[in-house]
């Protein structure tokens, strides 16, 4: 293998594919790794959203709201 070739291949699929050259296993085994990695990726990805949503969801919840019986004296007037 070329010096360079194993930075080449870190580098992206289709560098991988390259150095590869016709090897199928050398393919197989980049088509994995890029799939192992992407699977990875959006693992976290999708911890990183739900954990956004869950801190948008306590940062953003009414805190405005009272004990239950504050206000309903108001209400009664009105109704």
């Amino acid at each position: 293998m070329p010096a360079g070739a194993s930075e080449q291949a870190r580098e992206s699929i289709g560098g991988a594919l390259a150095v590869a050259g016709g090897d199928a296993v050398l393919v197989r085994a980049a088509r994995e790794a890029f799939a192992d990695s992407m699977a990875t990726t959006f693992t976290i990805s999708a911890v990183g959203v739900l954990a956004a949503a869950v801190v948008a969801t306590l940062v953003m919840r009414d805190r405005k709201r009272g004990p239950e019986g504050v206000g309903s004296e108001e209400r009664e007037l009105v109704a």
